[in-house]
């Protein structure tokens, strides 16, 4: 690439990112209120009557959360500690939730923390993939059970979310036989590469390029390490995922809680099974804008109080989003400068290096 075209790409990414958040920020400070129905004054003193107490309690769900998840990193890489999983969930959040469609970036910067570290090329890329997986799949799953939640109880109106939960179930199902497809079929695999292989050397054709992409073989060479994690790990990755998930829906209940804008506990459920799945949308930096309008949407469609429930929804993200930029920024300060130091770089041990294909 010359310096000319990293110059004008550089120049592309700097205005997309300032769009984004530009249009992430419009969202959050026009849109929310007018959902709502709630003045920014009112909101204030919700967020302003919240006791110290709760905070304190609240910061603990959260970390408590981003620690239970470290179960689900360390399932999909042998060998990885919990403060190393800590360390890439920490940073990684922190560059996704700064950058617009940052979660490619905060690949990137985990990458060269994992490699750091003495792991492969191969067991972080099955890392990486199952991981995401295993993400959506949770994600996508809420809102069916959110769905028969509602159902079950009765008199909710759950009629506003027929629309999501059955896109949601479609999505799953559509994941769920994608996924075994290719982790569990080589021909499979092996179709996908192919054709990922003529896509690729289409484009480099039109780009004035000879080389020729060579994906069919690393599609099998992954998704036969992705088998073999899946295979090993699949509880520990289910219980890690489940049990994050069941921390930050506490966290959202008591969030809304102490800002006055509590619900039933099945409103609440599928509040949060929508706002799981907004998070997937990365036109803005972490969702920004896009999931306060979501989630505050539901809560005051579901009789929740406008003010209160605007409240929660901010404090929510807070945690969820704002606290993770600065606590993340600062892990990577410091594992860069134990880096520098040689701290950083110990190796993995070799007997758990590598993910074994079966």
């Amino acid at each position: 690439m010359t310096s000319r075209a990293r110059r004008a790409r550089t120049s592309w990414l700097g205005a997309r990112s300032i769009l984004s958040a530009l249009g992430g920020g419009g969202l959050l400070l026009v849109v929310v209120p007018l959902v709502a129905g709630a003045p920014w004054s009112a909101v204030g003193r919700a967020l302003g009557a919240v006791p110290a107490v709760d905070l304190a309690a609240l910061t603990v769900i959260w970390l408590a959360g981003l620690l239970v998840h470290t179960v689900t990193l360390r399932a999909a890489l042998p060998g990885l500690t919990h403060r190393r999983a800590l360390t890439l969930s920490l940073t990684g959040s922190a560059v996704s939730n700064v950058l617009p469609f940052g979660g490619a970036a905060g690949i990137a910067l985990n990458y060269r923390m994992v490699r750091a570290w003495g792991f492969e090329r191969p067991a972080f890329v099955a890392y990486t993939v199952v991981t995401n997986v295993w993400d959506v799949l949770v994600k996508l799953g809420l809102p069916v059970v959110s769905l028969g939640w509602l159902l079950l109880v009765g008199g909710l109106a759950p009629a506003p979310l027929v629309a999501p939960v059955v896109a949601a179930t479609v999505a799953l199902a559509l994941v769920c036989v994608a996924g075994a497809a290719v982790f569990f079929q080589d021909r499979v695999a092996i179709a996908v590469g192919s054709l990922a292989d003529r896509a690729c050397a289409g484009v480099l054709r039109l780009l004035g390029s000879r080389r020729e992409p060579r994906l069919a073989a690393a599609t099998v060479r992954t998704t036969a390490s992705c088998r073999s994690v899946v295979v090993a790990s699949w509880r520990r990755l289910t219980v890690g995922m489940v049990g994050y998930s069941l921390l930050l829906l506490a966290l959202l209940w008591g969030c809304l809680h102490a800002t006055g804008g509590a619900l039933p506990p099945a409103v609440v459920f599928a509040a949060f099974a929508l706002e799981r799945v907004l998070t997937l949308v990365g036109v803005t930096p972490g969702g920004a804008g896009v999931v306060e309008v979501g989630l505050v949407g539901l809560l005051v469609a579901a009789g929740g109080d406008p003010a209160g429930a605007v409240a929660g929804t901010l404090l929510y993200r807070t945690f969820t989003y704002g606290l993770e930029i600065p606590v993340g920024g600062a892990t990577l300060a410091v594992w860069l400068v134990r880096r520098r130091s040689g701290i950083a770089t110990s190796p993995a041990p070799a007997a758990l290096e590598r993910v074994p294909a079966r």
